[in-house]
């Protein structure tokens, strides 16, 4: 948790973490995605929200990033927006459908090893990957940026996330440290089947929910717990960052290049081992089915919009 902030002060990390939303009523929930279906925080923490409402009187979003601090978004005076820090939580109890309390489901299951299908609500702050794991970053949701994450990830959350996503993707980390990632049903661990009959009603009906409003057919597995929090990012890669060879003279830069072979004069290509140009090569690895090799992580799979 971050002590050195007081309610009100601009926060000076990414935005991210775990989302809900308050009111004047002093009501505090989830909200299921592009839609009205709410959950009810229970016990509420009247204090989080009594102080959040003296920021934001009418209430609004609230993020509880993976080291349990409490964000938000608030008007500025030249009406822009400012992001500031309420205060911290340690985000428990039960998540209560106020129709029918008695399918009430836990806001962090206990109990459960990793590779099992989550029991609860699937959200937290969003970091991607690429394949391999062996890049790790956060994206601004503002600039598209891709904001590398310096601080280490664990080998055996890198070992699973790489194993049951071999072309990247992205994983969520909760306000307790729990790591969870959405798998696609081939890539399920065996008794899968049993643990999704037994899974409470509402987590179902949120999981067809993410198919039916984000089309998304993917199932939330618990990938196991970080411990060294909160996530810290760098600056995004620039242009005007300074090359690889440093400050290398032209002659040794262009070496550093590696070698260059002779053109043809139609088409600028080149000749590569099989004997093609690299233009037929390109055409053929266009056509090609694709394996995880051929991936390019620039286009990573749209694997959890956020925005659903």
């Amino acid at each position: 948790m971050t002590t050195e902030y007081k309610p009100g002060d601009e926060w000076d990390s990414h935005y991210r973490g775990y989302r809900l939303q308050a009111n004047p009523d002093e009501e505090i929930w989830w909200q299921a995605y592009q839609g009205t279906d709410r959950l009810f925080l229970d016990p509420t923490p009247e204090k989080l929200v009594e102080t959040l409402l003296e920021l934001k009187h009418l209430g609004g979003r609230i993020r509880v990033t993976e080291d349990n601090d409490v964000i938000t978004r608030i008007e500025s005076s030249d009406e822009s927006y400012k992001i500031v820090w309420v205060g911290e939580i340690s985000l428990a109890g039960e998540f209560v459908p106020p129709e029918d309390p008695e399918f009430s489901i836990s806001v962090a299951p206990e109990s459960i090893e990793a590779g099992e299908l989550w029991s609860s609500v699937y959200d937290g702050a969003k970091y991607s990957f690429a394949s391999g794991v062996d890049r790790v970053w956060w994206a601004n949701p503002s600039t598209s940026k891709r904001h590398p994450v310096q601080t280490s990830i664990p080998t055996d959350i890198k070992t699973a996330l790489n194993r049951y996503k071999p072309r990247g993707g992205s994983f969520r980390v909760t306000p307790w440290n729990d790591v969870l990632t959405l798998v696609d049903l081939d890539k399920l661990p065996s008794g899968a089947r049993v643990q999704f009959n037994n899974l409470p009603r509402v987590v179902k009906n949120l999981i067809s929910l993410r198919k039916d409003r984000g089309g998304v057919q993917k199932i939330p597995i618990y990938v196991g717990k970080i411990d060294q929090t909160p996530l810290t990012v760098g600056s995004p890669p620039s242009l005007t960052d300074p090359v690889s060879s440093g400050e290398l003279g032209f002659d040794e830069w262009t070496d550093s290049l590696g070698t260059t072979k002779a053109t043809e004069a139609d088409n600028h290509s080149v000749e590569i081992a099989n004997g093609d140009s690299s233009e037929k090569a390109d055409m053929k690895n266009n056509s090609s089915s694709g394996s995880d090799s051929d991936f390019d992580e620039n286009e990573l799979p749209d694997d959890d919009p956020i925005d659903w």
